[in-house]
């Protein structure tokens, strides 16, 4: 890897940091993706949604995360592989915590989570131009403060 290559790796590592910080505000992860960009989530082995375009995947991840009231997202190990000067791939390790209030208690579920991206550099800026997003284990119970 080229010095170019490891300067670019990071800059797209503080892409996933600045997605990972918006979560829970659809809006706000906008702008971290190409207007075509492609957006898969699995629940285990089973794709339960897919949204094509921002303004699909602003309205679906609404639904998705509805209720939310607090998350917390800490990345892991996170491999990058360039296909060319504007295209690379990723694989990405996360751990989340999602708060949501249900019959009046907060719950708390625990996910362990990998995406696999596409990169694309549009006009000297990274973005993500399609991600899969694999839930692979979950853990659900009562919040207790």
């Amino acid at each position: 890897m080229n010095q170019e290559q490891v300067n670019e790796t990071m800059t797209i590592q503080r892409l996933c940091g600045k997605v990972a910080n918006a979560e829970g505000r659809p809006a706000d992860q906008l702008k971290y993706f190409t207007a075509d960009c492609q957006v898969r989530i699995y629940m285990g082995d089973e794709q339960i949604l897919d949204f094509t375009g921002q303004k699909y995947l602003e309205s679906g991840l609404k639904t998705f995360l509805g209720g939310l009231k607090r998350c917390h997202y800490m990345l892991g190990q996170h491999t990058i592989d360039f296909l060319a000067q504007d295209k690379a791939t990723g694989l990405l390790f996360c751990r989340a915590a999602h708060v949501k209030e249900d019959y009046g208690e907060d719950i708390i579920v625990d996910y362990c989570i990998y995406y696999e991206d596409i990169y694309e550099k549009i006009h000297g800026e990274w973005l993500i131009k399609a991600r899969d997003v694999h839930y692979l284990i979950s853990n659900r119970q009562v919040l207790g403060m």
